[in-house]
This record gives structure tokens, sequence and C-alpha cells, in this order.
């Protein structure tokens, strides 16, 4: 299972795999777009310059898989806990005209419409510990125009064309309990002769 760098490697996996397709007619020329993660600060001041940004807004337990726990590798081992979670993203099309933005959107979905994997060749190389046998699915998620505007009402940026997905499910090892030590029982103090 993956550890707690998974939710980053996987947003990361995302940005490269759309950057890798982005078609020239928008990726040089004139248009010259980009694909980029945006963080809380980016949308805290107005959007500028034509990309497709992948913000995470929203970092949620799966409650199909919250109580699970999976069988270990080691033979004899005990099952271990499994922190499984959803990632809610917002694609975002931020462009200087409503041609170029309609074209990143839809070029953005057309590429995530068959329900894109992504497993440990997109992400290994960010979590050591994210397993040969574990993937995510990037899917597109529904959501309400009141809870869309509601995202936006918190943002700085003026509101721009977006489309809501989920990547489903990350599966973080939470940390192992530490087994107390045995209490001490004996103290050995050093005794010699100071040095002078």
């Amino acid at each position: 299972m993956a550890s707690y760098r998974a939710v980053n490697a996987v947003v990361s996996a995302l940005e490269a795999y759309l950057k890798t397709r982005l078609p020239d007619a928008l990726s040089a020329g004139t248009v010259n777009a980009n694909v980029r993660v945006l963080g809380s600060k980016d949308v805290s001041k107005p959007l500028n310059g034509t990309f497709l940004g992948i913000y995470l807004h929203r970092v949620m337990l799966d409650a199909n898989g919250r109580n699970r726990y999976l069988q270990s590798a080691t033979a004899g081992a005990a099952p271990q806990p499994e922190l499984p979670v959803n990632l809610h993203l917002l694609l975002v099309a931020c462009a200087s005209s409503a041609s170029v933005e309609q074209d990143l959107m839809a070029w953005a979905m057309q590429e995530l419409a068959s329900a894109v994997t992504l497993d440990v060749s997109h992400v290994g190389a960010n979590d050591p510990r994210w397993s040969e046998v574990e993937s995510v699915q990037v899917q597109a998620e529904e959501m309400s125009t009141e809870d869309l505007f509601r995202i936006w009402d918190v943002f700085e940026a003026k509101y721009t064309l977006c489309v809501p997905y989920v990547i489903k499910t990350v599966r973080l090892l939470p940390d192992p309990l530490v087994e107390p030590e045995p209490p001490v029982k004996t103290r050995i103090l050093a005794v010699g002769e100071a040095n002078e």
C-alpha cells in the first residue's frame, strides 16, 4: 500500500499523463497552453495564462473500504488496516479566448473519457511504497451547480470553465502501531576516577 506521498504522487501522475498527450495544436504556436497542478495559493489570486489546471479541492475517506483490513504479504503477519481515500479534483481551463478555453476542456474530457487508470508505472517514482498491484481510476464526477459555485466563492480567482473529476481509490497504509518498550528495571552508572 502507498505512503502519505501517494496523494501528491497521483495528482502529479495525472498532470504528467495529460502533459504527454497535449496536442501540438494546443501546446505550440500562438495558443502555447500547458497542463499544471493548482494549489490553494494559485486560486487565491486571479488566474492568468493559457493552461488546463488540476485543482485538488477535497480528499475524502472511501466509505466502502474504510474498515477493511488487508492480508499482509508476510506469512503469518496480522492483517493491515487500510486508509482508502478518494481525491476530488476540478479540471480548470484558463485562456484569453473562449474557443481555446473550450478546446482545452473538451480535449481533457476526451482524454479522460475512458476512465484512465494510473498504476505503479505512473506513480512509483514519487511513492516508492506504491505496490505493483495497486492502481487508481480517474472518473468524471457529478457535482451540483450550487456546490461548484460554493467552491469558487472562496477563491479570489474569477469563475472559469471547470469540470469535476474523482480519483478512486488511493489506499494509504497507516503507520504501524509502535509497541511500547519494556519498563526500565535497572540503571547502570559509569563510575571511575576523575581525570585531572
